[in-house]
């Protein structure tokens, strides 16, 4: 293991550029906030006048959050990097919201995507599936989302900034909070109960003593390790040499915790030696810091959001994407030089995992042996491939990517920012992090402690930030800690803004506010009365605030950083089809949506409940001995999950299709002449448009060269992420290769090339009419 001395590892340079870019970040949201004052067209869409480079980067940038680069890190060890094919596997989908969808959208151009419901559906079903979809994107799904980029940030924090100065109010708010949360759960209880009656005074004893300056070792020493100390001579000895390497600044000792200044007598258990008790007091101080500067951050990021809605959102999205992107790339090539290159990095990997684990762990694509390390298996690799992608949530652009294609300028912008975003998000921005992820599986090995514990995945997940402060210089160390701060604050910003979208245009515009402009009207006589556009504003700002708040509490109740991506994906497994559908086939009505949302809500719960112990232990499997081999114990676990899901929930909603009234004629016919669909699922519904009108011509996007293009472009932007990796990996973990992997790799970076070149060429020029 790598030596690692943390005390306060941010100098002053690494401040004044952090403090810059937060303060610039501020500056650019208050000179923003002119053009979002005057609607909530300008506040939640940015004027619907944006360019393509700006709204696809944006999209990058919230889909780039500080969670990305830790959770792609862990992988590396935990399951290889053939886990990214939880995201990889999205390319084809994504491509086709680019040539089927995202015209489709900025056509339609409802203020939110779930406005498109009225636009799409009629009567009270209609309404019901926009109240209940906009509470549940704006709470438990965009909560999710912030909590676990919150999750992510606290360990960020606890590495880089370890021992932030004392504030006493709020820390002693933060502390309460602490104490009364699952984020105390591994306290002792005896300890927590002496905090919460003032007995005990963690925080004094934390910076008098110098408890929080090494991070690095408490996080080993919870991993069952004791950090860079031999375990050759027995527990009690490694005890003593973790003891003296932890160097407190008082001093005391390790056989009498209780001569701790400030420790009440009769706390501290008999079985307690001071290295325990000092974990403890660590446990309680270092979650205080990390919550108090995370709350200082999320305050900066809602303050410029709040003021300046989208148009700050995008503006500073398009900053910090560079400035994040700036800093992985200059992080991936020191950290290399740091362990000699790449050759010598692999050698090391071979030697510390042994070959067959390395060259499983390293390889794109998941292995045979990958069960016999707990790696990514070929099973679930072939859900993702031939499930995942066309059944998950959001499979026709919604959520925050229809948020900034509804602010293009047209129809073509918002199909170019999407291409954008695609290309960049899959095939150029985590190879600088997988890069990095295979540095700190050299660095900070996860290995078996010397008692045979395996670290945990959130130790394997903090690898990217020990990486980045072990290897980087002052100054650039502070720009990499303002890119991963750049990422943090430009998702978060994204999921407030769209958040307080949902609940202000989604239900207080169209349900609250009629009511109370009713009673304004009984009460003063005024049968004018309407609220301004300022007031909808004014309630955005505040519905902001809420949403900020909400996401700050999920972070409490959250693990791991993967997990939280595997519980959402899991629970909307199946939802995609249906998106995919509404826009292409005119019998999709509301109460679809609705089954087919409760009917996953009811399964994923239900299969959560129900996974008794039998099922969990039970050792038997589906089609074994093939590649699509399914052990019973993982039937209700992500991605096996979608096999009950996906088709339970589909068939249930295409019966209630057919069980349950149509959407009205006006309102298919409306929503047809607007958007021009077209396709076999429209054929009905375009007879009748063109009884009333025989000039109409559906524009469609569903054309055999979209068609192609969508081909090209998903066969592009898969060589590009493979053709990379091939590159960069070459033989390292290949035995007599009958093929160079880094020719093969740049034949597919000329393949890729060429496809997208093709894409760029043949990219509708007009705007359909």
């Amino acid at each position: 293991m790598e030596t690692e001395a943390i005390a306060q590892p941010l100098a002053l340079l690494d401040w004044v550029v952090i403090i810059l870019f937060i303060a610039g970040s501020l500056g650019i949201g208050i000179y923003m906030a002119r053009r979002a004052r005057n609607s909530t067209d300008d506040y939640f869409k940015g004027g619907g006048n944006m360019g393509w480079l700006m709204l696809g980067t944006s999209m990058v940038a919230t889909a780039f959050a500080a969670d990305t680069p830790l959770a792609l890190t862990g992988w590396v060890v935990t399951k290889g990097i053939s886990q990214n094919w939880f995201w990889w596997s999205m390319v084809p989908i994504t491509m086709l919201g680019v040539f089927l969808y995202a015209p489709l959208w900025k056509r339609a151009n409802p203020q939110t995507d779930m406005e498109l419901v009225y636009q799409r559906y009629s009567g009270n079903s209609a309404n019901a599936l926009r109240v209940g979809k906009a509470l549940w994107l704006a709470f438990p799904f965009g909560c999710v989302n912030m909590g676990w980029v919150n999750k992510a940030m606290t360990v960020i924090i606890n590495y880089t900034v370890p021992e932030f100065p004392r504030i006493p109010l709020l820390d002693s708010a933060i502390l309460w909070l602490v104490m009364v949360t699952p984020l105390s759960s591994d306290v002792d209880s005896k300890l927590r109960e002496a905090v919460k009656s003032n007995q005990l005074e963690p925080m004094e004893i934390a910076y008098d003593t110098g408890i929080l300056r090494q991070p690095a070792f408490w996080s080993t020493f919870q991993s069952g390790s004791y950090g860079p100390v031999s375990t050759s001579e027995g527990d009690s000895a490694s005890r003593e040499q973790a003891w003296n390497v932890l160097k407190l600044k008082a001093s005391f000792d390790l056989n009498q915790p209780a001569s701790l200044p400030g420790i009440p007598n009769g706390l501290v258990p008999e079985s307690w030696d001071s290295l325990e008790l000092t974990h403890q007091i660590y446990l309680i101080c270092s979650t205080v810091n990390q919550y108090k500067v995370l709350l200082i951050l999320f305050l900066i990021v809602v303050s410029y959001t709040a003021i300046s809605g989208l148009w700050g959102v995008i503006v500073t999205d398009f900053i910090q994407f560079w400035v994040a992107m700036v800093g992985c790339v200059i992080l991936a090539v020191m950290a290399v030089n740091q362990v000699g290159g790449l050759e010598t990095l692999f050698s090391r990997m071979n030697d510390l995992y042994g070959a067959d684990k390395a060259g499983a762990m390293m390889a794109l694509f998941p292995q045979a042996n990958a069960p016999e390390f707990g790696l990514f298996t070929r099973p679930e690799f072939w859900l993702l491939i031939l499930v995942f992608w066309w059944s998950y949530a959001f499979t026709d652009g919604g959520s925050f990517f229809a948020q900034r294609m509804l602010s293009a300028r047209d129809e073509r912008q918002a199909a170019l920012g999407y291409l954008w975003y695609g290309v960049a998000h899959y095939a150029l921005r985590m190879w600088p992090w997988l890069i990095v992820g295979f540095v700190a599986a050299v660095m900070f090995p996860h290995l078996p402690a010397a008692n045979g514990a395996m670290p945990s995945g959130g130790l394997a997940e903090a690898g990217y930030v020990r990486v980045m402060l072990a290897v980087l210089p002052t100054g650039i160390l502070g720009l990499m800690v303002a890119s991963l701060f750049a990422a943090y604050m430009s998702t978060i910003s994204t999921w407030v803004n769209l958040g307080a979208s949902y609940l202000i245009n989604d239900v207080y515009r169209p349900f609250i506010a009629p009511i109370r402009e009713r009673r304004v009207r009984q009460s003063t006589g005024d049968s004018q009365f309407a609220f301004s556009e300022g007031h909808y504003v004014r309630w955005g700002v505040f519905a902001t605030l809420l949403i900020a708040l909400a996401g700050i509490v999920v972070a409490l109740f959250m693990n791991t950083v993967s997990g939280a991506w595997f519980f959402l994906a899991g629970f909307n497994g199946g939802i995609g089809v249906i998106y995919l559908l509404r826009w292409y086939w005119w019998r999709i009505n509301a109460w679809t949506e609705l089954v087919c949302l409760i009917s996953l809500l009811v399964l994923s719960l239900g299969m959560y409940t129900f996974k008794v112990p039998w099922i969990g232990e039970s050792t038997f499997v589906f089609f074994q001995g093939t590649q699509f081999a399914i052990p019973l114990a993982s039937l209700f676990d992500f991605p096996f999950s979608l096999l009950l899901t996906v088709p339970v929930s589909v068939c249930l909603a295409l019966v209630a299709t057919y069980l349950t009234p149509q959407t009205d004629l006006s309102t298919l016919k409306a929503f047809h002449k607007k958007v021009q669909a077209g396709g076999w699922g429209w054929r009905k519904i375009d007879r009748l448009v063109r009884q009333d009108d025989p000039t109409f011509e559906a524009q469609s996007p569903l054309n055999a060269r979209n068609l192609i293009l969508w081909v090209l472009s998903s066969a592009g932007v898969c060589f590009w992420l493979i053709g990379l990796g091939k590159l960069i990996i070459g033989d390292a973990f290949t035995e007599e290769a009958s093929f160079s992997p880094r020719i093969f790799g740049i034949l597919l970076l000329i393949g890729g090339s060429l496809c997208l070149v093709a894409v760029a060429r043949y990219f509708p020029k007009q705007k359909a009419s």
